[in-house]
């Protein structure tokens, strides 16, 4: 295993553990969920537990095959949930360009693919018309440091361009926003100033006792954040 995937598994080790933080990021797309729903790039489910709940059907895709098997341990009595592979560097799977989706959830992904727009692309192909894209990526260039590096992240996200590259692979943005203002300097912190490339595990579990008080962004709607997140439709 790489250095990379090290970095990575440990992270989402880390964020399993993180039940408010994580179902405060399901809150934020769950808006555009419809019946049937792909999730591209499961993990290990730390969402994926959430988007099962209701009555839809789940589609929850990852191109690591331990993550696969993990998702397949934790959901294998869940009929509504099917576990398999969609990679985003080729062209998409002929079984799920055959089930247009109503809704493609891909959270913590798109900011691994070099070429981002055919990965935009293929999401979109898997859509049905009108479906919607629910997407979250790392936010400002100015934050990419050393954990970024570690993860295998190609980039951190500016709000015009994500928008612009959305719009070039034939989605209608519906909603764009920052999340997790408070966030963001930590992250500054450790990856530009202190060069770690590792997260903290001390400030991830503040994090999550605090997501209470840190929903209160939605107030001011923050200007700034960790992260995007985008609600796109497929024309």
């Amino acid at each position: 295993m790489t250095q990379e995937s090290l970095a990575l598994t440990a992270t989402l080790n880390q964020l399993a553990d993180l039940d408010r933080y994580n179902y405060w990021v399901y809150e934020q797309i769950a808006n555009a969920l419809g019946n049937r729903i792909l999730e591209v790039g499961s993990g290990t489910g730390n969402i994926t537990q959430f988007l099962c709940t209701n009555d839809c059907e789940v589609t929850a895709t990852d191109i690591v095959p331990s993550y696969r098997s993990e998702l397949q341990r934790l959901f294998s009595e869940m009929p509504n949930v099917r576990i398999g592979n969609f990679d985003l560097t080729a062209k998409a799977p002929e079984e799920f360009l055959k089930r247009s989706f109503d809704t493609v959830v891909c959270l913590n992904v798109l900011e691994h693919i070099e070429d981002d727009l055919f990965a935009l692309g293929q999401m979109r192909d898997v859509l049905k018309t009108g479906g919607k894209l629910a997407l979250l990526v790392p936010a400002h260039r100015i934050l990419y440091g050393e954990f970024d590096r570690a993860v295998g992240h190609f980039r951190r996200y500016e709000r015009r361009e994500l928008k612009s590259k959305l719009k070039q692979s034939g989605f209608v943005v519906r909603k764009m926003k920052f999340f997790s203002l408070v966030a963001a300097l930590p992250w500054l912190i450790n990856g530009r100033l202190l060069k770690r490339d590792y997260l903290p595990s001390g400030q991830a579990n503040l994090a999550d006792r605090l997501v209470p008080l840190l929903k209160l962004e939605r107030l001011i709607g923050p200007p700034f954040g960790l992260s995007l997140i985008a609600i796109a439709e497929k024309q």
